[in-house]
């Protein structure tokens, strides 16, 4: 699932500060829409030339360290991208254009619930974007040719909070597989924090019972909020399901060390816990860089 960034929430800021708190919070909001299960937020190409700052755009700001510092910046790099080229979707929905109050709005117009029914990201701003919905003129083809328009809601966030009110929301655009094999080709996509051994995806391709690959998906998107929200030091009150450490003894069996595919072999001795039997999910976690290396996903060992 994609977002769309509203290109209309970007204006002016008249200190580093106030643009500063402005971007902190989206960061935190891209954070939040990676636990959700959104893989990306989409923006135009506009957006990237608007003015933020006294002679300074979008693309400038982010290489501005008094505003966004680099761990800032690689959570915006890594998780926004453009929205162009869109040929497919309008050749896919006919459309000619969006409109919000006289202004054209691609972010509002593809994520409304008429066309992508996403969300649409945008810069909190004070009774006038706020987490709420907003109504979005459409303008299409129609099958004999003539421009036709419509209205459609589109679901708007600005703050972790209104995202997490979204949360039912996210759960049904959340298309979990159900089996192993389909969802180890889909790690990559759905668990961007998370690295895997290659005996895990074995392990994982499988396991054909769908409650046990469903189970597997919960423990490892518990996984992806930890580390997409940068949530240290490792301990158990941190995760949403049964996770521990092996015991001193358990934690040196050569089984509990796992060689990955950048030819390091790491201690994997933390496990979450799955059923039906007594699943587990071995994983080393980097604090330092924010990311869980699953080692081991199978019966106990």
């Amino acid at each position: 699932m994609e977002a769309y960034f509203n290109e209309l929430s970007l204006h002016s800021f008249t200190d580093n500060e106030t643009a500063k708190n402005a971007f902190l919070l989206l960061g935190n909001c891209l954070k939040k829409l990676s636990e959700m299960g959104v893989s990306n937020t989409r923006m135009t190409d506009e957006a990237t030339r608007k003015g933020i700052l006294s002679g300074q755009t979008l693309n400038r700001v982010l290489n501005n360290e008094a505003v966004i510092d680099k761990d800032l910046k690689s959570v915006i790099i890594n998780r926004m991208c453009t929205l162009e080229p869109i040929d497919d979707l309008e050749n896919k929905y006919n459309v000619t254009g969006f409109q919000y109050n006289g202004e054209d709005c691609k972010g509002l117009g593809w994520a409304c619930e008429d066309i992508e029914d996403s969300v649409a990201l945008g810069l909190s701003l004070e009774d006038i974007w706020t987490d709420r919905n907003y109504n979005v003129n459409i303008y299409m083809l129609d099958e004999d040719g003539e421009e036709v328009s419509s209205v459609s809601q589109c679901k708007h966030v600005v703050t972790p909070n209104g995202i997490e009110n979204l949360r039912d929301f996210f759960q049904t655009k959340i298309n979990i597989p159900t089996n192993g094999r389909v969802l180890a080709i889909e790690t990559v996509s759905l668990f961007p924090h998370l690295i895997f051994a290659g005996q895990a995806l074995e392990q994982l391709k499988n396991i054909k019972d769908a409650v046990a690959v469903e189970q597997i998906y919960y423990r490892l998107r518990d996984l992806e909020r930890v580390a997409a929200n940068s949530i240290v030091p490792i301990s158990t009150s941190i995760f949403k399901y049964k996770t521990t450490p092996e015991s001193e003894t358990r934690s040196r069996l050569p089984e509990m060390f796992v060689k990955f595919e950048d030819g390091e072999t790491r201690h994997c001795s933390w496990h979450s816990r799955f059923t039906p039997g007594a699943g587990r999910i071995h994983f080393y976690y980097d604090e330092s860089e924010k990311i869980f290396y699953v080692g081991y996903i199978g019966e106990k060992l």
